[in-house]
């Protein structure tokens, strides 16, 4: 695979590089241990007129007790926390909103339409997954395994995410004040379909035009990789994952920023760069799948997928994959046809 979606093997790439966070600023990294690369997920602590912390951590008893000690090294505990910014359904992003909740009562926010993602009935969900990775092409003696995952996923987002527990569900575009600080919500799918980053600016609340501007990028802007585009999986706008990056991306370049906190890898400065960056990614990403169709010949997206990487080992290359090889009929660098119920694609 040619495209930058995994973590070199980098120290700087698993934890924020020294000095990235310039030291007058009240934001402070908190970091939790993930399974996968690259083996960390970051929130942040916001040291505002009342505490606001971006993101939630990792689940389980490893995420508590990491975020635990993450807020008691710059003086807070959980209960202190008085306002949450959940920037999409993972459970690296959201996995201690419940604990949260329970230690001191924050004020939670949440992109709506993930909240109304979360609120949906699982059997919705499972048909629709069903019938996907039908015309994917996911084998039969895979499907189940498969659609099981995704409402196991749906269930389980819902529990570290309670729904009725979100206060003020936001919508893109939206501007909103938490302990002093105005925040504005930017749409960003691709990795997730959901997912917002939340601009800020930090510095002299009496004269704001003084301070920083910064982007809590969640997994939308990262170095030096670029986040998988896992999108909405085999849910509703399964095609779309590569489509709805280079929008995102395309959207983000109109911006600028000081600094990057992002969900993984070390905060930055260059943000103009990462985005070139990652579109340069999603370019190689479609170049490499263009070649893998040119090789099979015909094939449905789940076998170019397999092609390309070990799916059991990168799940993500599938959502990719089955992305890509839609934008390439939409470039006019592919063909596809519909074969009893499965969609083909030729190079």
């Amino acid at each position: 695979m040619t495209d930058s979606t995994t973590t070199p093997d980098d120290p700087d790439a698993r934890t924020a590089s020294e000095g990235a966070t310039a030291d007058d600023s009240p934001v402070r990294r908190i970091e939790c241990t993930v399974d996968w690369p690259p083996g960390h997920v970051a929130c942040y602590l916001v040291d505002a007129e009342e505490p606001v912390l971006v993101d939630a951590g990792a689940p389980e008893d490893r995420g508590a007790e990491e975020l635990r000690e993450g807020l008691a090294e710059h003086g807070f505990e959980p209960a202190d926390i008085e306002h949450v910014l959940v920037t999409h359904p993972h459970t690296d992003h959201d996995g201690q909103v419940t604990a949260l909740i329970e230690a001191g009562d924050p004020t939670v926010y949440a992109p709506a339409a993930a909240v109304d993602r979360l609120e949906r009935d699982p059997d919705e969900l499972e048909a629709i997954v069903t019938e996907n990775a039908r015309v994917v092409g996911v084998p039969d003696s895979l499907r189940d395994y498969v659609v099981s995952q995704a409402v196991e996923s749906l269930k389980r987002n819902a529990r570290y995410c309670p729904p009725g527990e979100v206060d003020v569900r936001l919508a893109a575009g939206d501007a909103f004040e938490a302990g002093g600080v105005t925040f504005e919500c930017i749409h960003c799918p691709g990795h997730q379909v959901d997912q917002f980053a939340f601009a800020a600016t930090l510095g002299d609340a009496a004269d704001p035009t003084t301070g920083e501007r910064v982007l809590f990028s969640a997994d939308a802007v990262i170095e030096p990789f670029r986040a998988a585009a896992l999108h909405a999986g085999l849910d509703e706008g399964t095609f779309d994952s590569i489509s709805a990056s280079y929008r995102c991306y395309g959207g983000l370049r109109e911006y600028a920023f000081d600094r990057v906190y992002p969900g993984h890898g070390p905060v930055f400065a260059d943000y103009a760069g990462a985005i070139e960056r990652s579109l340069e990614s999603l370019d190689d990403l479609l170049d490499d799948v263009e070649a893998t169709l040119a090789d099979l010949g015909t094939a449905p997206a789940f076998e170019v997928a397999n092609d390309r990487a070990d799916i059991a080992e990168q799940p993500y290359v599938l959502f990719e994959t089955i992305g890509a090889c839609a934008e390439l009929v939409e470039r006019g660098r592919a063909t596809d046809e519909i074969d009893d119920g499965v969609r083909l694609f030729s190079a």
